[in-house]
């Protein structure tokens, strides 16, 4: 609008142009030259009637090139000039061009392009990237049904920042199909839906698939349109996606190279901010005030939890698209409903995984399995988007699948469900969030904790330890009455943030902090302070067993086994690791019967294994995947636990001969 504004003015401040006087010496000539002149101005300002671009340039180029100036008339030629460069001065609307030698038809087209968009998107999306933005790549995200989404990445040259640019296929739709989608809403709106599974939150975009389909079907029979089915199916998910559906966040929300999705108050002002691939990027999506009432009813009606000014903070999960959903609402944000949305990888991470992103060492793998495997208790620790849930899960697969695993949560982020399916016995407890009101039928979280412990013999997997439910596992833990393997996450930045927040903050006794075996600390890594940011394990720690005062100092009572080299960009061992000379292993050791040279040669053959898993997964990316590295797991059990039957201590040579052998098999048999 403001460079139209700009064209107008324009357009109208060299009008008065056309009549002007002219400079005129003492020569009869001048006459002449004057009305070639005066011609020269009518035809052009004429020209800026209708395109005020190509008169901008003509008279650009006269001042350039010096034509229709008689070189000898001096005197004449300056002034004339000067009226020529007070018309090119008077075009503001320059100052929104970047590009040089561009014509009429590219400036109308990029920098006053009209927006149209379909009638039932309400959110606004820039069509073209800004000038200054300098391509990088670009990738295409499978919809399903219908053409892929494209989506292109940017670099901005004025400011340092990157950009998300994504452009819907619903606007490249043929006109007759958007004619048939304005008819199914029009018709909507009109009819209200006799059969009431409409208001089912579960069951709602079923409902209005199949009533867009029905709708379309009976349009384009009335009209005499071709469309094939497929097509109709395409539309109607289209018609569903905008009704029942989250809009334009679903395509993002099925890119898998994104982690997190940021919608700030106001929303007319601020496009998505997008977390992708640990880079953050600014994207060329708004969503409008009506698009943030539509999303916080559906959060709020799937849920099933109060978001008002009553319970300003929402914490939910959507299943079906892997997402942790935070929500808040006035009188917590004054400008506006914000939404702050986390995506899980769709299928469980592994360590394998982490290997190959550099977020961990082969050896720190084959360490954590190990810990794992012993039964060792653990807390992961690290900021917000450091991995810590994901590495969580991907320990959980270093289980052996013979034993019960319990986890407790707030809001669904542990892939309980694909876990489930390759065969691991897993029992869920979701428990009142943060966000629930006092009046929420939920469970707490100390009360399902002590449930958990009276459900028998099991492992226990806290999704995050924050609050008076961690004095229970403390204590339970200390007297030995969780049992077996104990795991969760918690906010720390060092292991030094954990003790004081379990001591201090939570009010754990220090003696009951004891029981905990290993801290392991991850964190975003900005090398060099730069904008990237990569996710690295930091630090594993263990918690030494004797020598404790009352209140102990933190620094004392934790032995680094390893420790992040930034230089390197790597996780190195310690002596501890490296000598043997680790209490925990000592332990785990001692718990299993062998010395502290087998339970060495142990982890040595787990760091191998899983570095070969991750060589081969060069040519087959499925490898790390959790169906692969459960397979592998269960054979180095297997194996180990046949050569220990047949000998009477393990040996490791044969063992890895054997796995090794059985690898090459599976991926033959698997693979090829």
């Amino acid at each position: 609008m403001e460079i139209l504004k700009d064209l107008s003015s324009y357009i109208e401040s060299i009008e008065i142009y056309s009549d002007i006087k002219l400079p005129s010496g003492n020569f009869e000539k001048c006459e002449k030259c004057n009305l070639n002149r005066r011609n020269f101005l009518k035809s052009t300002i004429e020209i800026s009637q209708t395109d005020p671009f190509r008169a901008l340039t003509i008279f650009e180029q006269i001042l350039k090139n010096n034509t229709l100036t008689d070189k000898k008339c001096e005197e004449c030629r300056i002034k004339y000039h000067k009226i020529l460069s007070e018309i090119v001065s008077k075009a503001e609307f320059k100052k929104h061009i970047v590009e040089n030698d561009i014509d009429s038809n590219f400036f109308y087209t990029n920098y006053i392009r009209s927006y149209v968009r379909p009638g039932f998107i309400d959110s606004y999306i820039q069509l073209e990237p800004p000038p200054d933005a300098v391509f990088l790549k670009s990738y295409e995200v499978q919809r399903k049904g219908g053409r892929p989404i494209d989506i292109s990445l940017y670099v901005l040259r004025t400011k340092p920042e990157k950009l998300y640019f994504v452009v819907p296929p619903e606007y490249d739709l043929p006109l007759t199909e958007l004619y048939l989608l304005e008819k199914v809403r029009s018709y909507l709106s009109r009819h209200r839906p006799k059969d009431a599974s409409f208001m089912d939150a579960e069951t709602a975009r079923e409902y209005f698939q199949r009533l867009g389909k029905q709708v379309i079907t009976k349009f384009i029979k009335e009209q005499g349109i071709d469309i094939n089915a497929d097509r109709i199916e395409y539309l109607a998910d289209i018609f569903a996606r905008y009704t029942a559906g989250f809009g334009i966040l679903e395509d993002i929300l099925i890119d898998p190279n994104i982690q997190d999705v940021y919608v700030n108050a106001p929303v007319t002002n601020n496009p998505l901010h997008i977390v992708l691939d640990g880079e953050e990027y600014t994207s060329n999506v708004y969503l409008s005030v009506g698009d943030i009432d539509a999303l916080s009813s559906r959060f709020r009606t799937l849920s099933g939890r109060a978001f008002s000014e009553a319970s300003p903070v929402l914490d939910m999960y959507l299943e079906n698209y892997h997402t942790r959903v935070a929500a808040i609402s006035n009188p917590l944000t004054p400008r506006g409903i914000a939404f702050a949305l986390r995506k899980h990888r769709q299928k469980p991470w592994t360590l394998a995984h982490f290997i190959d992103n550099c977020m961990i060492s082969p050896l720190a793998a084959g360490f954590l399995s190990f810990l794992v495997d012993g039964q060792a208790s653990m807390l992961l620790a690290g900021s917000r988007g450091s991995g810590k849930t994901s590495l969580l899960s991907a320990l959980m697969l270093e289980i052996p699948q013979r034993f019960r695993i319990l986890t407790i949560e707030d809001t669904s982020e542990i892939p309980v469900d694909n876990l489930q399916k390759i065969g691991y016995k897993i029992q869920s407890l979701i428990t009142k969030s943060i966000s629930s009101g006092s009046g929420s039928s939920e469970i707490n979280p100390a009360d399902a904790l002590r449930t958990a412990l009276r459900l028998g013999e099991s492992i226990l997997i806290l999704g995050e330890v924050r609050g008076v439910e961690a004095k229970v596992l403390f204590e339970a833990m200390r007297v030995g009455a969780a049992g077996n393997l104990i795991m969760g996450t918690i906010h720390g930045s060092t292991t030094r943030d954990v003790y004081e927040r379990v001591v201090y903050d939570i009010g754990v006794p220090p003696t009951s902090f004891k029981a905990v075996d290993a801290v392991v600390i991850a964190a975003p890594i900005r090398a060099e302070g730069g904008i990237e940011r990569k996710r690295r394990v930091t630090q594993i720690s263990e918690i030494t067993k004797t020598g404790w005062a009352i209140n102990p100092d933190p620094d004392k009572i934790f032995q680094d086994i390893m420790t992040y080299n930034t230089a390197k960009d790597e996780l190195t061992s310690t002596n501890l690791l490296e000598m043997g000379q680790s209490q925990i292993i000592r332990n785990v050791a001692k718990k299993w019967g062998i010395t502290v040279e087998k339970a060495m040669q142990n982890i040595r053959l787990r760091t191998e294994i899983k570095q070969i898993i991750v060589e081969h997964s060069k040519k087959n990316k499925e490898l790390l995947e959790a169906t692969s590295v459960r397979d592998a797991n269960n054979a180095f059990w297997m194996f180990i636990e046949e050569n220990k039957n047949r000998k009477k201590e393990v040996d490791y040579k044969e063992v890895r001969s054997k796995w090794m052998r059985w690898f090459d098999n599976y991926i033959g048999r698997t693979y090829t």
